[in-house]
């Protein structure tokens, strides 16, 4: 077999439901039959996932890789090492991937005079955007960073996530890959980021390289994530020196916040109230997590 163009590495993460539609969307990717192989790393996230069989996976080549360390990036390190292609592209396990998103990734690499990084955008499913709170959370950039809908006017040339992104493999081996020390799936792309753009290496949007987030996000689950994304930005302070963005809202008293929280949970369905009350609660969440408090606030 010819050495594929790319690999296209899964981490997988304790999400329910199977991955049957990734697999199939994989499928299908369009004109480039044998150019990619696909990486599946277990970890054990997802004690119900069962490791497909060929018909599961026909004519895509595939590579399952089991795991028994945590976290993401753990999890996309081992990806790497399997890998056989120069191009590593980076996906969620829960993004379903558009017909033209690894083509669009080759193609961005293969013309390109400097090294680069690739970000593809991910929009919620129609199914999922029947919610509030998620079209809040998708529309604000409060969920990977960046409003997506928005970003080709704006596009903040240093940021990067995992969800959806590709690099030449050289770059990952010689910024010694992910920080293993992250084991959740939060900030360790970002203390890769950072990396990144300390070599002055941008990212480009690459609009093509679409995905559909195929994940109906709760308040509470976005609440519970964002305490485990201040405990990460906490021992990102005390490993390295940079940026730090989040500073002035971890060094707020936590009373105001609590407040706020209190005082959003008697209003009605004000639109903009409610969306004040969905920052505050993940807000007060993500201090929580950075001071090594327990528990986060839970939504009533």
């Amino acid at each position: 077999m010819t050495r594929p163009l790319a690999s296209v590495i899964v981490a997988l993460n304790p999400h329910e439901g199977t991955i049957a539609d990734t697999l199939q969307a994989y499928r299908q990717q369009a004109g480039i039959d044998g150019e990619f192989e696909l990486v599946i790393v277990d970890n054990g996230s997802r004690p119900g996932q069962r490791r497909p069989g060929f018909d599961d996976v026909a004519n895509v080549r595939l590579r399952w890789v089991e795991l028994r360390k945590p976290g993401r990036a753990a999890a996309n390190n081992a990806g790497v090492r399997a890998a056989t292609a120069d191009v590593l592209i980076f996906v969620a396990d829960d993004f379903i991937p558009a017909r033209t998103l690894v083509r669009a990734h080759i193609e961005f690499h293969r013309h390109l005079m400097a090294t680069s990084v690739g970000i593809g955008p991910a929009y919620f499913t129609r199914e999922c955007r029947d919610d509030a709170f998620r079209c809040w959370l998708e529309d604000s950039g409060r969920l990977f960073g960046v409003p997506f809908r928005t970003a080709a006017t704006q596009w903040p040339r240093d940021f990067l996530y995992l969800g959806n992104a590709s690099m030449p493999r050289e770059l990952h081996d010689a910024l010694g890959g992910f920080d293993e020390t992250f084991e959740h799936d939060l900030f360790d792309d970002l203390e890769f980021s950072l990396r990144v753009a300390e070599r002055g290496i941008r990212t480009h949007l690459l609009p093509k390289a679409l995905a559909w987030h195929d994940h109906a996000v709760t308040l509470n689950e976005r609440v519970q994530a964002m305490h485990r994304a201040g405990a990460a930005a906490r021992h990102l302070d005390d490993t390295r020196q940079g940026a730090r963005p989040w500073a002035a809202l971890v060094e707020q008293p936590v009373e105001p916040l609590a407040e706020r929280v209190a005082c959003g949970a008697d209003i009605d369905q004000a639109r903009a109230g409610r969306f004040d009350y969905f920052s505050a609660l993940m807000d007060l969440a993500f201090v929580r997590g950075y001071r090594g408090l327990a528990d986060p606030p839970w939504v009533r």
